[in-house]
């Protein structure tokens, strides 16, 4: 059984009518629910004006990993926080803007963003390491519905060597 950890994901920007069913769908296949009771999301969850958070627990490595692949394969701007394994992985933050690779930032128990000392080396000047916090505090804007996903923003295309 893989390592598991609990996680939440907060999902927003643009969004095509036509995908608000397969994201819910994605949600749903990685255990996700509106809060940590157990109620389900529906297509209504998904309203313009607001994010969408989803949470679940034990999550095989803390990732909603259906979910995380849906929203990159659709430009669709996310935040993912996951809780530790002991022994097997730290807290972790995931931030996919829409527009490039999600970042990934190691965080503490108390949810504050970590910067390795090798990870300030390679930043390199204080500008490049505002601009990393900046990306570690991303936050998803509020969803706004889109009719035609010809008007959507393309998906980044990930490059797999």
């Amino acid at each position: 059984m893989a390592d598991r950890a609990s996680a939440s994901i907060l999902i927003g920007g643009t969004i095509a009518r036509s995908c608000i069913s397969g994201l819910i769908a994605a949600i749903d296949l990685d255990g996700g629910r509106a809060d940590w009771e157990g109620e389900a999301l529906d297509e209504l969850s998904v309203r313009n004006g607001e994010t969408l958070e989803a949470v679940a627990y034990e999550l095989p490595g803390g990732i909603f990993q259906e979910t995380e692949s849906f929203c990159e394969q659709h430009a669709i701007a996310f935040v993912r926080s996951s809780g530790s394994c002991a022994g097997a992985f730290g807290p972790e933050r995931v931030v996919f803007t829409g527009e490039r690779p999600a970042a990934h930032f190691d965080l503490t128990e108390n949810d504050e963003v970590v910067l390795t000392q090798y990870g300030l080396r390679a930043l390199g000047s204080l500008e490049a390491i505002e601009s990393w916090f900046v990306t570690a505090g991303f936050t998803p804007p509020p969803i706004m519905i889109v009719e035609d996903e010809a008007s959507l923003p393309q998906p980044y295309e990930l490059c797999h060597g």
